[in-house]
């Protein structure tokens, strides 16, 4: 019986994973710009003020927590021909194509309305792809070098994608007449990511293995309960996402507020970025050995924690003439936050192993629905916290700031944003499931005796 059979491994090919990376690529063209453009953009260039850009951010988020938790449950629970994932990976790339071209193209009318309902479907889609397409991921391989080579894929897939993004003010700068952020840049990469994200989501359906069958007990409240209050890595993994996610968020969202006007450098924002994310794809297989050597968790909590440490030095630079020291910052920040790629994925896949060996119930899209949710609600937070405190302090993009707000906005990129991932360090650094812990989980698994699991 299908029920009762043994999981085994599978070895997806270099070409497999390529194509399993092909949507996050895509996905790469809005997902880190969504967070740092659109913010500026909309406060500039629609009647979209940044206290509202932060409401909105902020309470949309509200509507996932029933959406994430059910996308997760239903693709846990999902039998097609196709498999449980792969029709929810489909379906939400054909939602955030089509999302993304109201969202990127507003007019000067644009109201908050608008902004506020192509987020949402915008967001819904990431949902419907992001949960199924993670826990899909989980159940190619459970070999922890496997996973961590997996998800470095992805992660130099999806930094690829947004150095794409990053080139295109330098591509249109012979129409527009600037390497700045525009319409024209943001109308391009939207019409560019609804023609790659649909095709790229078709591809993997098609060519990328379902991964592993498991036998799995019915999936039952008390069974999450457990997950909740009995799976310790679970437990540090999640407390340590909400604070990175918060921390994040709120850096991201006022990044290019602070590179414009504090340092005077709008017109280079474009060409750090794409230095940025070159010294990311130039240094990840450094640090894909420094985790297989020392443990992925402690690379990353290395990583995350220096990079805060090392954030306020930009405290120090003149306005007007910061390029040299601001490209070097940024280079610095973009080596060590490389394991920010491709480490959470695979440590939150090493957490689910262990819920499945304890509990018995293979509850990965739920898992991970979960993860999605909390980061969700985590950014809303950080982000949407900061453009309020910006937009309270009648901080004006583009525009002479009085003193009280120039010290929000230092506050908003140097300071909260340092400590929330010190303190995220400090969680991560305790993630329990080693190599050799996991390798004793995944053998549990694997040498269970063919009978169908009981349920906590």
């Amino acid at each position: 019986m299908a029920g009762s059979m043994r999981p085994r491994a599978t070895t997806p090919s270099m070409a497999q994973m390529l194509l399993l990376g092909l949507p996050t690529f895509a996905l790469a063209f809005v997902n880190m710009p969504l967070n740092i453009v659109l913010p500026a953009f909309y406060a500039a260039h629609t009647q979209v003020t940044l206290v509202q850009i932060g409401l909105v951010t902020t309470f949309s988020r509200l509507f996932d927590v029933l959406t994430d938790p059910m996308i997760g449950v239903l693709s846990d629970r999902t039998k097609s021909r196709l498999g449980r994932r792969k029709p929810w990976v489909l379906a939400g790339g054909f939602l955030c194509a089509g999302s993304i071209l109201f969202l990127f193209n507003p007019t000067h009318r644009s109201d908050v309305i608008y902004f506020g309902l192509s987020s949402y479907f915008l967001y819904l889609g990431f949902s419907l792809f992001d949960i199924p397409r993670n826990a899909w991921t989980t159940e190619i391989s459970r070999d922890q070098e496997k996973r961590t080579t997996i998800n470095l894929i992805l992660a130099v897939m999806a930094i690829s994608g947004a150095l794409i993004f990053w080139l295109s003010p330098i591509v249109l700068s012979g129409l527009t007449g600037t390497t700045q952020i525009t319409g024209a840049s943001l109308t391009a990469m939207s019409v560019l990511f609804a023609i790659i994200m649909p095709a790229a989501s078709v591809l993997a359906a098609i060519y990328v293995p379902t991964g592993i069958p498991v036998a799995s007990a019915p999936l039952t409240l008390k069974s999450l309960v457990w997950s909740a209050t009995r799976n310790r890595p679970l437990r540090i993994f999640t407390v340590a996402a909400i604070l990175w996610n918060a921390g994040q968020s709120a850096y991201l969202s006022v990044f290019l507020i602070f590179v414009t006007d504090r340092l005077k450098l709008g017109a280079a924002f474009a060409p750090l970025m794409i230095g940025f994310f070159i010294v990311q794809i130039a240094t990840a297989p450094v640090w894909a050995w420094l985790s297989n050597r020392f443990g992925r968790n402690r690379a990353w909590a290395f990583g995350l924690a220096t990079d805060a440490l090392l954030r306020p030095l930009v405290l120090l630079l003149p306005p007007g003439h910061a390029l040299v020291g601001m490209a070097a910052l940024v280079g610095v920040s973009a080596f060590l936050s490389v394991p920010t790629n491709f480490a959470p994925p695979a440590m939150l896949s090493d957490a689910v192993d262990y819920d499945f060996m304890r509990s018995g119930v293979n509850k990965a899209g739920n898992i991970f629905s979960l993860y999605t949710l909390v980061g969700k609600a985590a950014s809303a937070l950080g982000a949407g916290g900061v453009l309020i405190l910006l937009g309270w302090m009648h901080y004006k993009v583009g525009a002479v700031n009085s003193q009280g707000a120039e010290m929000a906005l230092t506050l908003a990129y140097a300071v909260v944003p340092g400590i929330l991932a010190i303190c995220a360090a400090v969680f991560i650094a305790m993630f329990p499931l080693s190599a050799r812990r996991h390798a004793i989980v995944r053998r549990r698994l694997e040498g269970r005796a063919q009978r169908p699991a009981q349920a906590v």
